[in-house]
């Protein structure tokens, strides 16, 4: 099986780096997957799940949010605002998260930024249940 390296950076640094079979990863357009020898290319992620294939056939998911997939001759980079492993994943404290931004945006008051911020978190939050429950 042909491998191709894998690079993903975070705000916090570097959080993944190596040899994989494959990639999917939920772009703005929907879901692409990406094996050796895919045509270079750069997408925008949206809110999803991210799926790595290591070279011995075992994956591992992940919540992956807002940022930049490109693919050039045999690298894959992803800049990604938010990347957590499934296994890493609270699901406590992304319940809880969940529970405040329903809350907050239950709120008549609030401003057209406070309403998107909540919207914001909000979607993390089912983002990263969802991927969660997923790895179970």
């Amino acid at each position: 099986m042909e491998h191709m390296k894998l690079h993903v950076v975070t705000p916090e640094g570097s959080v993944f780096s190596g040899e994989i079979r494959s990639v999917i990863v939920r772009t703005t357009e929907g879901d692409v997957g990406i094996l050796k020898n895919h045509t270079n290319m750069v997408a925008a992620i949206a809110y999803g799940m991210l799926k790595i294939t290591a070279p011995d056939g075992t994956a591992r998911i992940a919540a992956c949010m807002n940022g930049f997939v490109s693919v050039e001759a045999e690298k894959v980079r992803i800049i990604a605002t938010t990347f957590e492993f499934a296994d890493d994943l609270d699901l406590a404290r992304a319940q809880r998260a969940k529970e405040e931004s329903q809350n907050r945006l239950a709120d008549p008051a609030l401003t057209d930024d406070e309403r998107a911020l909540a919207e914001s978190r909000l979607r993390r939050a089912e983002n990263r249940i969802r991927v969660y429950e997923l790895n179970q």
